[in-house]
């Protein structure tokens, strides 16, 4: 099984790559640049937010512990204790499909 940060590589290479992450049926959000601590995304909704790193491996994290996460929708972050940046963080993790993150 790859690690959180082996993981956490991948879904940012790919962003850069593509320069978006989406969801069918969900908000967009750009790659604008990472710091080494955090991903700068642009939203739809026009503000651009900062992803720290750390709340990336927390999402990725909680797919290892809990599957279903990864499809039933952004707010099921939330009983994960990740709130206010989970639809981003949801976006991400479709960046690399489900059995990179749990294989």
């Amino acid at each position: 099984m790859a690690s959180s940060s082996e993981i956490l590589d991948r879904i940012l290479n790919k962003f850069k790559e593509q320069g978006y992450s989406q969801v069918p049926g969900y908000y967009r959000f750009g790659y604008i640049r990472e710091t080494n601590s955090a991903v700068i995304v642009s939203r739809e909704t026009g503000q651009d937010t900062p992803i720290p790193k750390s709340k990336i491996e927390e999402a990725i994290n909680a797919v290892k512990n809990d599957p279903s996460v990864y499809d039933s929708g952004p707010s099921n972050l939330r009983k994960h204790g990740i709130t206010h940046i989970n639809s981003p963080l949801w976006s991400l993790l479709h960046l690399v499909p489900l059995n990179e993150i749990t294989d």
